[in-house]
């Protein structure tokens, strides 16, 4: 508490707007492929999450360049005045009033955009205000406060979105509101960089990525996040895959655990892990070297996805699934430690905007490898993914490595 207590008033506020934009949207979010399955169809639904997918990839690289030309706070403002906007178009489309499942795409869409172009300049604010002391605390904060957030957004999702959807979409739009007047009344600009940029084309954005990518370290740094991403990816892509073929039904309490249940279970346990542990182990791990810390995280987390792809039944699957949580906790505030280390300070937003560009490269090929997977059965895609977490691990290491080039 204490240690929280002596954070830069931008930071506490932002861990309480993290925690009611992840709570609102994690109650609604997921089960929106749901309500366009039921409504456009398997097709219409694959095409419209690719366009909500490439909504996120453009809003995230605009709003890294806008982060550094217009500033962190109005950046944040527009993307959250975006959201607002969208949200109150999917609620009126779900109202007793309005029924269009069109509409709501469209809000939700808006809202999606919003939501990724405010995220860089969300990601820059963070690192600005704190320092190397306390950052890889305030990565490790923010990281328990998301996964509160997505367990109690999870479980209102799941018993209130069939039924009351209307009013869900009533909450998610009041929480935006207040996430805007948080931002306008309570957060100051951080943005203190000599280089800030007055252009705010799409060419400017452009020249300042190509900027970032000339940065050897970083871009090796970025190279290894994608891999990262593609071995944390598989949880959500092939592990559904496997406990369906191969999971051998376990009865608990007089309950019948299938393959669905067991990936439920399984992610019930990493969060609760994360939400009771996550305190006790950063106070131990943040005390070793970042790059000690990185690979241990990175190769537990790896290790324990890689033995859940071979084992099918219930408590060995419950076993990796604590060997791999343990890693995540290790890995996550030490990689977002080194990424913040390694980016130039006046450019941060462009940075953070370069970053946003691994997730869906990552999870891109996370997808395609579910395909693969076909051809190389359970014990191919243990041993790929092992060959990728140590290569994340290398390539960061490299990274850390080498010299920065002067300014």
């Amino acid at each position: 508490m204490k240690a929280f207590m002596e954070l830069d008033a931008n930071l506490k506020l932002r861990a309480f707007t993290v925690f009611l934009t992840v709570l609102l949207s994690s109650s609604i979010g997921p089960n929106m492929t749901f309500y366009y399955l039921k409504y456009f169809g398997s097709l219409w639904t694959g095409i419209l999450l690719v366009i909500v997918s490439v909504a996120g990839f453009l809003g995230s690289l605009y709003g890294g360049h806008l982060a550094d030309a217009w500033g962190r706070r109005p950046t944040m403002l527009v993307g959250a005045g975006l959201m607002i906007t969208g949200y109150i178009l999917a609620t009126l489309a779900n109202s007793p009033w309005l029924f269009q499942p069109g509409l709501t795409f469209f809000g939700f869409l808006i809202a999606m955009a919003g939501g990724s172009l405010a995220d860089p300049a969300d990601q820059a604010m963070m690192i600005d205000v704190s320092t190397p002391a306390n950052r890889q605390f305030v990565f490790a904060l923010i990281y328990w406060i998301v996964n509160i957030g997505v367990m109690f957004g999870a479980a209102i999702g799941g018993w209130f979105f069939r039924d009351y959807l209307f009013y869900l979409l009533l909450g998610m739009t009041f929480g935006a509101v207040i996430n805007f007047l948080v931002i306008f009344l309570g957060m100051r600009e951080t943005f203190t960089g000599q280089a800030k940029e007055q252009a705010k084309t799409v060419k400017q954005a452009l020249r300042s990525y190509l900027t970032v990518l000339q940065d050897r370290r970083y871009t090796i740094f970025a190279l290894g996040a994608v891999l990262s991403i593609v071995v944390y990816s598989q949880i959500d892509y092939y592990l559904p895959a496997h406990l369906t073929a191969d999971f051998h039904t376990y009865w608990l309490w007089a309950q019948e655990i299938y393959g669905q249940r067991m990936l439920s279970l399984m992610m019930i346990t990493n969060t609760a892990l994360i939400i009771i542990f996550m305190g006790l182990i950063n106070h131990y791990s943040t005390r070793w070297p970042l790059i000690f810390g990185f690979s241990v995280g990175q190769g537990l987390q790896g290790f324990g996805i890689a033995l859940s792809f071979i084992l099918g039944d219930f408590w060995p699957l419950i076993l990796a699934t604590l060997i791999w949580t343990l890693g995540e906790i290790i890995v996550v505030p030490a990689g977002q430690t080194i990424r913040a280390d390694l980016m130039d300070p006046d450019r941060i937003g462009a940075y953070s905007g370069v970053f946003a560009v691994t997730r869906p490269i990552g999870t891109i090929i996370a997808g395609s490898m579910v395909s693969l997977s076909s051809l190389i059965n359970k014990w191919g895609m243990a041993v790929i993914i092992l060959i990728m977490t140590i290569a994340a691990i290398g390539l960061t290491v490299k990274a850390v490595n080498t010299p920065q080039k002067s300014k």
